[in-house]
């Protein structure tokens, strides 16, 4: 990946987080606005770049096999975290009070929730913090030619990924593993649409499940 168009990439969600702090939204409509705009910036941007999107892994040729694999990968990580809740449980902890998402409380807000939180922030996420930021520090992600090795560039967005997520004390841990998850998966898939399927899926659970 060039460096111009993760600087131009870099400088439009700056922008874009700055400008939002000026409208009297809602905060999740707020939220959901800012990503879709944010998604925008970034696609054009790359879009007119030499390589195009497949620079962030949103290749055509890959979309079929992303999707399934990220189809795949979310039933395996499933999988070991229901694995991971049962040995908590049997260990007389309660795994949903690591997972719990607060709800709104009304029908319309949990709509627009999951439809933000599930769908477009998932989306957005994964281009900006793997696709921008991951793909730029791994440089030849798609040829092997990496600026950095893999678990630098793996720590230092998820890393990001973490602090963008942090509301109070302690380590989101869902965000963490998530992110280390989420980069494995782009590294070894060469697809962004894989990490964004794990994502969306993940989310989309965490919130159906905090509705119990």
């Amino acid at each position: 990946m060039n460096a111009l168009p993760f600087i131009l990439s870099m400088a439009g969600v700056l922008a874009v987080e700055a400008g939002m702090r000026f409208l009297h939204l809602a905060p999740l409509v707020l939220t959901g606005f800012a990503r879709c705009v944010e998604m925008l910036v970034i696609l054009l941007v790359f879009h007119r770049s030499e390589n195009g999107l497949s620079a962030i892994g949103l290749s055509q040729q890959r979309l079929i096999r992303g999707i399934r694999k990220g189809l795949i990968w979310s039933a395996g990580f499933g999988a070991l975290a229901g694995s991971g809740g049962l040995i908590l449980f049997l260990w007389g902890m309660d795994p949903f009070a690591f997972i719990h998402v607060e709800l709104p409380q009304t029908r319309s807000g949990v709509v627009l929730f999951f439809v933000v939180g599930g769908v477009i922030a998932p989306v957005a996420e994964e281009i900006f913090f793997r696709g921008v930021i991951y793909g730029f520090l791994r440089g030849g992600v798609f040829n092997g030619k990496g600026r950095w090795g893999i678990w630098p560039a793996l720590m230092i967005s998820t890393t990001l990924f973490v602090m963008a997520h942090q509301a109070g004390p302690g380590i989101p841990l869902p965000q963490l593993v998530g992110g280390i998850v989420f980069c494995l998966a782009y590294e070894i898939e060469k697809s962004l649409f894989t990490p964004i399927i794990i994502h969306a899926l993940g989310n989309l659970a965490l919130f159906t499940m905090s509705c119990i």
